[in-house]
């Protein structure tokens, strides 16, 4: 028996799929980010760590999707991969800060959240340009806290884990399980109520 983890493959034979709702992720990220921007106007960049990865691309479908929608005074960027290597999304980021002089925003769909503070630091805009991030670790709480990143959108591991094994033991038994119980939840952390 197979279940798939945090990132789907629906094509698969799998029993069921056990993370978040990639696309509704991606559509909290563009709400949060458009809601903190305000009306300024400007760019927004979007960095995945690959398009080959299907929760990649499902979050930045949802972005696109809210941000077209809700948000037609900002102008989302081609997103740019990272390989979620913090090295490589540190060149992509100063890049495209060189190159936006109007960025306002820069949602990270992926990994590498230490190369998009280093570089918004380096150039001077940490704390003006709207930074969304994934995952809530130790580094992404610390830039929580000084206000680099405005917001981390989080599915809980142990969660996700433990689900998996319930899933995997009910589809081994041919048992049912709790739909609502393996559910995982999108989870937003804030400066203010970071665990």
């Amino acid at each position: 028996k197979v279940v798939t983890l945090v990132s789907d493959a629906p094509g698969a034979k799998r029993a069921h799929y056990v993370g978040v709702d990639n696309t509704a992720a991606g559509r909290t990220a563009a709400m949060l980010l458009g809601r903190f921007v305000g009306t300024r106007a400007g760019k927004v960049g979007l960095i995945a760590g690959s398009l080959a990865l299907r929760d990649h691309v499902e979050r930045q479908f949802g972005f696109e999707q809210v941000m077209a929608r809700e948000f037609p005074h900002l102008q989302v960027l081609p997103v740019r991969e990272g390989r979620d290597d913090y090295e490589k999304v540190e060149e992509v980021t100063r890049a495209l800060l060189a190159e936006t002089p109007d960025m306002v925003g820069i949602y990270n769909v992926g990994a590498g959240n230490r190369g998009i503070v280093a570089a918004l630091e380096a150039a001077g805009r940490a704390g003006d340009v709207v930074f969304i991030a994934h995952d809530l670790t130790p580094f992404t709480r610390k830039q929580l806290v000084r206000g680099t990143i405005d917001a981390v959108i989080n599915q809980d591991p142990g969660h996700e884990v433990r689900s998996a094994a319930r899933v995997l033991l009910s589809a081994c038994e041919g048992s049912d399980f709790v739909a609502d119980q393996e559910r995982i939840r999108i989870d937003v952390f804030l400066r203010d109520n970071i665990p």
